[in-house]
């Protein structure tokens, strides 16, 4: 088991520890989960496909587009004739 401490800074913010970004492979940018387990909190790397069923919920969510458009008049209009 490896223990690390770090400080919760004045803003709530937290470092994730160097030898433990470079363990788990995290990287700037890239999302974590945080989940609560009785006393404990967990933080984990978020996966590819977690983050891919995320965009997909989002993306099912969405507004159809409108029927009243002429995709095709609209694509070809930003052609010069």
């Amino acid at each position: 088991m490896i223990v690390l401490k770090a400080k919760v800074g004045s803003r709530g913010q937290v470092v994730i520890p160097k030898p433990i970004r470079d363990m788990f492979h995290i990287h700037p940018n890239e999302n974590v989960t945080f989940r609560v387990e009785q006393n404990e909190i967990l933080l984990r790397k978020e996966k590819a496909d977690e983050i891919l069923n995320r965009i997909f919920t989002l993306y099912e969510k969405k507004k159809p587009a409108p029927d009243n458009i002429d995709w095709g008049e609209l694509y070809y209009s930003q052609f010069e004739d």
